[in-house]
């Protein structure tokens, strides 16, 4: 199991470091390179990142469609019930009919101006807890799984 690797003096004098671990090995290992006990934080940080980035759409063009119900059971095991709720409802949209690859930049904003996914964006923004303190609390109740102390 990949985690990252601090020193416990540099955890205790500057706390904030395993957070910016955390993240760090959520961003850049692939699905496929984390174990079973990380991956559903992996997901829940992917698909916080880019709806606060460019909402829904911005993360079905982003991140498809593959780990769409492995991130729905992430985000309840996270006890991120109002998201999960969005998500399920927002990908049975996506998933309600084809849709061609957007192929540049100015199609997307076309699209996005639609605003298909905008009430789902609105309800994401609005649910508690937010996706940042069910991160934090997972890391907080499973550090060891992400963060080893040295």
């Amino acid at each position: 199991m990949k985690t990252r690797v601090i020193s416990r003096s540099l955890a205790e004098r500057e706390p904030y470091r395993i957070w910016n671990a955390y993240v760090d090995l959520l961003a850049i290992e692939g699905y496929e390179d984390l174990s079973n006990e990380q991956r559903p934080a992996h997901l829940v940080f992917w698909y916080e990142s880019e709806v606060q980035n460019g909402g829904h759409m911005q993360y079905f063009e982003n991140r498809g469609v593959r780990y769409l119900d492995e991130t729905i059971a992430a985000l309840g095991l996270l006890g991120a019930i109002c998201q999960q709720d969005v998500l399920r409802e927002a990908g049975a949209q996506f998933l309600g009919r084809a849709r061609p690859r957007i192929k540049s930049a100015k199609q997307y904003s076309e699209i996005a101006l639609q605003g298909e996914f905008s009430s789902f964006d609105s309800r994401f923004h609005a649910c508690s807890p937010s996706l940042q303190q069910c991160l934090e609390t997972h890391l907080a109740r499973h550090q060891s799984l992400f963060v080893t102390l040295r």
